[in-house]
């Protein structure tokens, strides 16, 4: 076993080591790399990718040296932010996220708010003298912790908050006032039901312990290894354990989280596409459940922000030399970056991309070559309709193209309807519980979610066309139909998705079919001058 000194590593403020990826994950390499830079990223220390092959060496359970090295990582944080973890005045609270080596965006489990117990809610109260943002923030937490380490069921936090809204005859969580988020704390801790799961609403340092525990166990999940198949990631090791101090983006009017690409990850153009949701926390806008707003709002409500980030993006496209995925935060009007990492993109894009950083002086001819391995040139296209019709709805562009297929409603229909012919993923929200689904579809609609949440990210990256938010898609599943705008559409019926326009069609459609032959000719020269 290594010693204690590789076991952990620290990032933030002031620390200037930058870590290999490899050895300590793609979240914590591309944070300490950026703290070292000088970009405004919240503290924070990292268990390497070694202790989750130890974890499954010793048949799932910690090793020995874990607790001693939460601790000391705690110590760390403590020391650099004056709060004290499960602290009586100033209570420190962290995320606890994984980060392997090859991203895997949304497949392995994250938990935020750790630190939270009645105590240090009254805490965060006195400290803050904001209750709408503690409870909320304990609900939040509440409900992570809750379906993540204690397999409670996803659907009675759900139920409860639905509920609660019905009664208030609200459609927003957002406009829940604090006493009606502490009525839900006090619902939410009723799941905690028994001894084992009420203790870990007490003793910070067990639900840290616990935290890791998921993080390390999520990483051999079912969905993680349907995702690693079918990108084909190979060989997986293990992935890291990221703890960092949190940053709220629920804590006031001028607060929020987001998410930005620095080029558009589908057609590939120079140009940032953000999708950010005031009010919230980080999974909001990447888990596919809520609606943001895009970069043009967000230019016109908070322009110092949205230009703050758009120089930071620059930066970090020629530091890491590729287009960047930037997860962000928003607290009371201060940016900080939680992670950036090379974006996902569509093969169309990964080609634009590619011409255009060697184009820009960015990467050199050999590295952009490098960016379309296993990119077949020859199946690249960009499909357009050549005679629209009148659509049944309308939704978000989050991935080009055209599609059409028949109906499914779960991806075990998709699977199962594949064998005769395309089908269309018809989903109300996608999570990557639906990857097996995505990856044999010709397309992706939902009803709800933004362009950058985790499921349109693997759709774009797998090249399937995707469609989010189309919030006239009402399903019924039980009845095997859905209707959008009062058309009402069978499960099995044929659909078209315009992944250019959002545009959503009853059967099939007649598509163009262009090469985009100018680009292509540029990748094949690289190609010819490697030979």
């Amino acid at each position: 076993m290594a010693d204690t000194p590789s076991r952990i590593a620290l990032f933030g403020p002031g620390l200037e080591r930058v870590l290999p990826a490899a050895e300590y994950g793609n979240k914590a390499a591309g944070l300490s790399a950026m703290a070292a830079a000088g970009i405004p990223v919240p503290p924070g220390f990292v268990l390497p990718v070694a202790v989750c092959e130890d974890y499954y060496l010793n048949g799932e359970q910690l090793p020995a040296d874990v607790p001693a090295l939460l601790a000391q990582g705690i110590s760390h944080l403590e020391r650099s932010t004056g709060y004290l973890f499960g602290g009586t005045r100033k209570p420190l609270l962290v995320s606890v996220r994984s980060g392997a080596p090859v991203s895997m965006p949304g497949i392995m489990d994250t938990i935020l708010n750790v630190g939270l117990t009645p105590t240090t809610v009254r805490a965060l109260l006195a400290h803050t003298g904001n209750p709408r943002f503690v409870y909320d923030t304990y609900r939040r937490f509440l409900e992570s912790f809750g379906t993540s380490i204690l397999s409670h069921p996803e659907k009675s936090y759900a139920q409860d908050l639905k509920d609660l809204m019905r009664r208030e005859g609200i459609s927003d969580e957002r406009e829940l006032d604090y006493q009606n988020l502490k009525k839900l704390c006090a619902s939410y801790e009723q799941e905690y039901d028994s001894p084992e799961h009420t203790a870990c609403l007490t003793d910070v340092r067990q639900q840290l312990i616990e935290c890791t525990h998921a993080v390390l166990r999520s990483f051999s999940s079912p969905r993680a290894d349907a995702f690693r198949r079918s990108i084909l990631i190979t060989p997986a090791t293990g992935t890291a354990v990221t703890v960092q101090l949190m940053v709220f983006g629920n804590m006031g009017a001028s607060s929020g989280a987001g998410v930005a690409f620095t080029r558009n990850p589908w057609t590939g153009e120079a140009e940032p596409l953000i999708d950010f949701r005031f009010g919230g926390q980080g999974e909001d806008v990447v888990s596919g459940d809520r609606e943001a707003m895009t970069q043009e709002e967000l230019k016109q409500v908070i322009p110092n922000v949205y230009e703050e980030l758009v120089r930071i993006g620059h930066r970090l496209e020629k530091h890491f030399a590729d287009m960047q995925d930037i997860e962000f935060t928003v607290q009371e009007g201060k940016l900080f970056l939680l992670q950036s990492r090379a974006g996902k993109r569509a093969p169309l894009a990964a080609l634009r991309i590619a011409v255009e950083l060697n184009s820009e002086g960015i990467i050199p001819e050999h590295a952009a070559a490098e960016m379309l391995t296993g990119i077949d040139l020859d199946a690249i296209e960009n499909r357009t309709l050549s005679s629209p019709g009148k659509p049944v709805g309308r939704g978000i562009s989050a991935s080009g193209g055209v599609a059409s297929g028949t109906i499914a409603f779960t991806q075990e229909r998709a699977v199962h309807d594949e064998a005769a012919g395309p089908v269309i993923l018809v989903r109300d929200t996608a999570s990557p519980d639906d990857i097996a689904g995505i990856d044999i579809a010709a397309g992706l609609l939902t009803a709800r979610g933004a362009r950058t949440s985790h499921a349109a990210v693997v759709a774009r990256q797998l090249g399937k066309v995707c469609v989010v938010n189309c919030t006239d898609l009402l399903i019924d599943i039980p009845r095997h139909r859905c209707t959008i705008r009062g058309v009402t559409l069978r499960e099995g019926e044929t659909i078209s998705i315009d992944g250019n326009t959002g545009s959503v069609y009853k059967g099939q459609v007649t598509v163009s079919v262009e090469r985009p032959s100018d680009l292509i000719r540029v990748a094949r020269s690289w190609q010819a001058g490697r030979k």
